[in-house]
């Protein structure tokens, strides 16, 4: 159904308890959770469209959804309701109504996410990768610093999601935020391919063990094989942070000259 009244969705979720974003025929999904509360509020059929498929037991402080309206009294039903049904894994931080041009996953035009290392056991702390062994972190802050720029990363990329036109993908920022007993790995980039960040680090791990040598993503990068990356890092300690949109597409009364070029829905990224 194409409503009326486009409205943004934005949310936060602890991806433990799910199988990833996307609905599935078995398995509790972050969209068929808000499916199953949309059904009951609107009382039809309404899907959100996501900024991202995040991946089983991968959560979001910044995800984003956008979902069509067919009145101005379901926007008002849906603002009022939709945060307060929500079971307490997922957490509605804000709807607004945004432009009809507005896609939660094509209209983005950079993700931030980030990814926690812990460095000793913390039973308090389960959201993150507990690595048991001495790191490098003047080899793994080398290995972070060389995927900025634009590259090819198809060796970073799940093999059956690479794309038959290209896989270059424009890092802006890439670096370890480290501290005594823990970091946090953070990257952001025009696009991601899928399991991108998690074999991203899953590689700069291996560097810092120094299981593959310093100075080893050029080399990787350029190989563009995923036989050449590591292997991918667990899902706990993945985090989508944040979704950037152009900011015209924020106002609801904003209309392009021409129809959006909405591409096929295809593998998450």
């Amino acid at each position: 159904m194409r409503g009326s009244f486009r409205v943004r969705i934005d949310l936060a979720y602890v991806g433990t308890g799910f199988h990833g974003w996307q609905i599935q025929p078995e398995g509790r999904t972050v969209q068929g959770e808000m499916r199953h509360h949309l059904n009951r509020l609107l009382g039809r059929d309404a899907i959100p469209v996501a900024a991202g498929r995040t991946d089983a037991g991968v959560h979001a402080r910044g995800q984003v959804a956008h979902l069509d309206l067919a009145t101005a009294a379901e926007v008002g039903r849906v603002v009022r309701a939709l945060p307060r049904m929500m079971p307490e894994d997922i957490s509605i931080r804000d709807i607004r109504r945004v432009s009809p041009a507005f896609n939660a996953r094509f209209s983005a035009i950079a993700r931030r996410y980030s990814y926690r290392i812990l460095t000793v056991q913390d039973i308090f702390r389960p959201q993150a990768w507990y690595i048991y062994r001495n790191l490098d972190r003047q080899a793994m802050d080398e290995g972070a610093a060389a995927f900025v720029g634009t590259h090819d990363f198809t060796s970073f990329c799940k093999a059956k999601s690479l794309k038959e036109d290209h896989n270059l993908c424009e890092i802006a920022l890439c670096a370890f935020d480290w501290r005594d007993d823990s970091a946090i790995f953070h990257v952001q980039a025009n696009r991601f391919l899928h399991h991108m960040v998690r074999n991203m680090v899953g590689t700069l791990v291996e560097i810092g063990r120094r299981e593959r040598s310093r100075g080893d993503i050029p080399r990787v990068l350029a190989a563009r094989s995923r036989s050449a990356s590591g292997r991918m890092a667990p899902p706990q300690g993945l985090f989508l942070e944040e979704v950037q949109y152009p900011e015209q597409l924020m106002d609801p009364d904003f209309v392009p000259d021409s129809a959006p070029d909405i591409p096929h829905e295809g593998e998450s990224p």
